[in-house]
């Protein structure tokens, strides 16, 4: 936007089916606005959906304005279109404001609805594709399992150990004070195992995850996608969510039980850290205590849990990455979205959890 003057749209070189419905969107937000000037100067790649864009804009002269369009993409347009926009013609200012609120929140729900089914085809490919390879070890190189495992677990294990210790320390601290009001110092065993092995210890191995690998994860594939890697494999007979998302299920399967065992013994040494300096209680007192409030069960259930955080994790990631629009702008966008949704998804689980269990 310069001053006061229309917003200025340059669309990308690539300009095809799956990178439409992203320029219309900013478009039609840029277009709420004020007036608008779309830029066809750097478009170099397009197909029939580029020119009904075109001539969709072209119809909108009250208020939107189509610039340095190539001679090839007009003579396309020409020769495909005969220059005749596109009917039913665009919006017009002619529309109530009740109308247009209305065909906005229309279309973003009908938006979100396509999301939310594209996400669950994706995750329902992954389930099959990883029986099918568990079944024939077929169409995925194994090599990526062990270099995705490296990754996900021995790459992960000091952050998620240190983030846990510091929460056991934390939590126990909190305890300590209420506790010795009623005398009932001995109990910080039984609040310390039970919170660690079944809830936070897979909710916060989860939420790390999400962070570090889930954005990773994201990150790669997105630029996979802008590179035209993913296209690529598609072109070779290649199936992108098999090939990529299948070691990194795996991966995740194998790394998360280890890693919820280093951090459910973490963080109870750090309760244990805080009992024994600030309550007077022995390492051993501390444990009997504990195993009578807990037992296998709970630590299975831990286990069970944060198997499933890490399962919404990657396929979180890989719906972000490979669904990805062809610009560097949206790399970064994606990955944000990816850890918004992955550890939304991580908390609308556990509730599910709770609801089972509890």
């Amino acid at each position: 936007m310069e001053g006061n003057g229309p917003a200025l749209i340059a669309l990308p070189r690539r300009l095809r089916v799956q990178d439409i419905p992203a320029a219309y969107r900013e478009i039609e937000a840029r277009r709420g606005e004020g007036s608008v000037v779309v830029d066809f100067g750097s478009v170099e790649e397009f197909d029939s959906s580029a020119l009904a864009l075109l001539g969709h804009l072209r119809a909108c002269a009250a208020d939107v304005r189509v610039i340095n369009v190539p001679a090839v993409v007009d003579r396309s347009f020409r020769a495909s279109l005969g220059g005749t926009p596109p009917a039913p013609a665009c919006e017009g200012p002619g529309l109530d404001l009740p109308t247009r609120v209305l065909h906005s929140i229309s279309a973003r729900f009908l938006a979100q609805m396509r999301s939310v089914t594209r996400f669950f085809v994706l995750l329902g490919d992954e389930i099959y594709y990883t029986a099918s390879f568990l079944r024939k070890r077929r169409g995925v190189y194994p090599g990526e399992i062990w270099n995705q495992l490296f990754f996900m677990g021995y790459k992960s294990y000091p952050i998620t150990c240190m983030l846990v210790f510091l929460i056991g320390v934390t939590i126990a601290l909190t305890l300590t004070g209420q506790l010795k009001l009623y005398g009932a110092d001995i109990y910080l065993a039984d609040i310390i195992g039970y919170g660690m092995l079944r809830e936070l210890v897979p909710l916060m191995v989860g939420i790390i995850l999400a962070g570090k690998v889930g954005a990773a994860v994201t990150a790669e594939l997105s630029t996979m996608t802008v590179l035209e890697e993913v296209d690529a494999l598609k072109t070779m007979g290649v199936v992108p969510a098999r090939f990529l998302m299948v070691p990194r299920l795996l991966a995740m399967t194998m790394a998360v039980p280890f890693l919820v065992v280093l951090a459910d013994a973490v963080g109870v040494a750090g309760g244990i850290l805080v009992a024994r300096f600030s309550l007077d209680i022995i390492p051993s007192a501390f444990i009997r205590e504990m195993q009578t409030a807990v037992d296998l069960g709970d630590f299975l259930i831990g286990i069970v849990k944060s198997l499933v955080f890490g399962w919404a994790v990657v396929v979180a990631s890989g719906y972000k990455g490979l669904t990805v629009g062809r610009s560097a702008g949206e790399v970064g966008r994606a990955t944000t979205e990816s850890v918004v949704l992955s550890i939304s998804l991580i908390i609308l689980i556990d509730c599910v959890f709770a609801l089972i269990l509890y």
